[in-house]
């Protein structure tokens, strides 16, 4: 094969599940990228992509070239940090998918310390609660333990949630709650246990939304534990309801277990979980 970079945009559109996304990745546009695909999908003889309602999905055909792609990469990134760490400060850049409602709750309050300690890194989030494999983050904090992939997967605590109202709240049975997608996930479940078995008459896609339009519209709502706990007016809408603990979860490539920089990150995080109150 000449062109060995073909399969960086291989891998891209993989992770991210379209040509714009993938173009964005890789700083340049989707043509470039559709391009380099077409001359790779020649040279190999079958189709990399099938297109699908969800966005592009990888020919079975070309897994394994995949995986070796990405164990390559981890493993040059891997080498590359740890080399470049003996004689300095962990510099870098993580992608970490995680729910914006940790993000703000958990890990925000850690961050300036964290980045003052450790100047030359970087950190991206990107919104994920239910994720299963990697896409075009470097790890991920799951409320699902992933059973598929080369992944190692880190249990790092419990994520606390319930239904609050104000006292001045309506009890018609009216409550926020989210998208159809987490109606099989025990924190939608819960709430809707409490909520008398009714569907929410407003859904929204994070717990950060929802904690956002219960504090604004005053509708009962399923907000985290630690969320609820920064404001003082906020009571439990059932007083005998227990909060729902969920198990996180913190994921990344077994191939960078030995990368300093995500090691770094990774024992932040798992830190944080440890400190923080009601999660």
């Amino acid at each position: 094969m000449k062109n060995w970079d073909d399969l960086r945009y291989l891998v891209a559109v993989h992770k991210t599940g379209s040509m714009s996304a993938a173009a964005r990745l890789l700083d340049t546009n989707p043509a470039t990228v559709s391009r380099r695909l077409a001359r790779l999908s020649e040279t190999l003889g079958f189709d990399l992509f099938l297109k699908t309602p969800q966005g592009w999905t990888s020919n079975e055909a070309v897994g394994e070239l995949i995986e070796t792609i990405t164990t390559f990469e981890n493993e040059i990134s891997s080498y590359l940090n740890a080399r470049d760490s003996l004689d300095e400060e962990v510099s870098g850049h993580v992608n970490v998918g995680c729910s914006p409602s940790i993000i703000n709750y958990v890990l925000f309050p850690g961050l300036n310390e964290f980045l003052t300690k450790n100047s030359n890194l970087s950190l991206s989030f990107t919104n994920n609660f239910y994720q299963d494999a990697l896409g075009d983050s470097d790890m991920f904090i799951s409320a699902v333990r992933p059973q598929q992939g080369r992944l190692v997967v880190r249990f790092i605590g419990k994520y606390a949630t319930n239904v609050y109202c104000y006292p001045d709240s309506p009890r018609s049975g009216q409550w926020i709650g989210l998208q159809p997608m987490h109606d099989r996930y025990p924190p939608q479940q819960h709430a809707r246990t409490i909520m008398g078995g009714r569907d929410p008459s407003v859904r929204l896609e994070t717990l950060m939304d929802t904690t956002n339009a219960v504090r604004t519209t005053r509708f009962p709502g399923i907000m985290p534990v630690v969320a609820a706990k920064t404001d003082p007016e906020l009571v439990l809408y059932d007083s005998d309801s227990r909060p729902l603990h969920t198990p996180l979860y913190l994921c990344f490539h077994e191939t960078r277990r030995k990368d300093p920089l995500l090691q770094l990150v990774a024992d932040w995080i798992t830190e944080r979980f440890s400190t923080s109150e009601n999660v």
